[in-house]
């Protein structure tokens, strides 16, 4: 195997899985974080304070099984490609992939917000540095895009929707502190089968990470995308912001 690609396996647990019985998104950047301390291991540069950027792509939902998941691994000048799959019975099958950059970080000047959120680290966020990991930024994120989604979208229902591509930009660390952090959150575009949501945590003088995340229609009874309706696109669209 060439000294820049590596494989990594570990089990599900039951604690991966989200409301749905899918691996919550967030696991994803769990499992490929696991998969990036065995490269350092084995002696590759990659390191997670470096990280500038991160996109997740979605490809398939994944259900809990005994099959291990497996973290193909691609180290290369451009930066680090994770594909998150399953084998099972011989077949494989993706269900993620992630992309690292490694590159200097780019300030970013916070957007005036009507309603602004806090964001509340935990310690537990923390890696040994005293910085918020790269996989709970994403987790923050998380967190602040359901928030907005469930008190802002109505006509969205619990599973009409999921997660197409995310991707956080780090550009200063995230440490704990006493006092919130300040989220802002909007919808930039909305297309026939999708929507994009923006946010972007502050300190109140700096970006700390920004985020853009395309969400797409989902049918439960399928397991397969679809376009909005009429309701649901005429309510985002009156969301967006340039």
């Amino acid at each position: 195997m060439p000294v820049d690609s590596h494989t990594y396996e570990l089990p599900m647990r039951w604690a991966d899985l989200d409301s749905l019985n899918h691996v919550n998104n967030v696991v994803y950047l769990d499992y490929a974080a696991e998969a990036r301390a065995a490269l350092v291991d084995a002696g590759l540069p990659v390191d997670d304070g470096a990280v500038a950027e991160m996109t997740v792509r979605f490809l398939r939902p994944m259900a809990l099984g005994h099959d291990p998941v497996r973290v193909e691994s691609r180290l290369t000048d451009a930066g680090l490609t994770q594909d998150v799959c399953v084998v099972r019975d011989g077949q494989r099958t993706d269900h993620a992939q992630v992309v690292t950059s490694f590159a200097p970080r780019e300030d970013a000047v916070p957007r005036v917000h009507a309603e602004p959120k806090d964001v509340r680290v935990r310690r537990a966020d923390l890696d040994a540095s005293g910085v918020v990991r790269p996989t709970k930024v994403f987790e923050l994120f998380q967190e602040i895009r359901v928030l907005h989604v469930a008190t802002r979208i109505d006509v969205l229902l619990p599973g009409s929707f999921v997660v197409g591509t995310s991707r956080v930009a780090l550009r200063r660390s995230i440490v704990w502190r006493d006092q919130p952090y300040t989220a802002g959150t909007w919808i930039s575009r909305v297309g026939q089968a999708s929507f994009e949501i923006r946010c972007e945590i502050t300190d109140g003088t700096h970006v700390l990470a920004d985020s853009t995340t395309t969400l797409v229609g989902f049918d439960l009874a399928t397991q397969s995308s679809r376009r909005f309706g009429d309701l649901e696109r005429a309510q985002l669209l009156a969301l967006v912001q340039d």
